[in-house]
């Protein structure tokens, strides 16, 4: 159960579900628009989003836990 009593746990996994939430939100229209443009078919869009918001998760994801890594000690 010390993982549900954690405090800094829960501050870190809900402030980078936030700051995804964001950032992926404003992308996410900004990555459809020019899909859309460009008339890519819907699994070319899905290709596109997939590989930016995965790679845009791991670089996220990496700070936030470098961040979090530095304030517990």
């Amino acid at each position: 159960m010390k993982y549900f009593t954690n405090r800094l746990f829960w501050i870190e996994a809900i402030s980078d579900t936030a700051l995804g939430t964001l950032i992926n939100f404003p992308l996410n229209i900004v990555i459809l628009t020019i899909t859309f443009e460009l008339e890519l078919s819907a699994f070319n869009t899905s290709i596109v989003l997939c590989v930016v918001f995965t790679i845009l998760a791991i670089v996220r994801k990496y700070i936030v836990r470098n961040h979090f890594s530095k304030k517990s000690g």
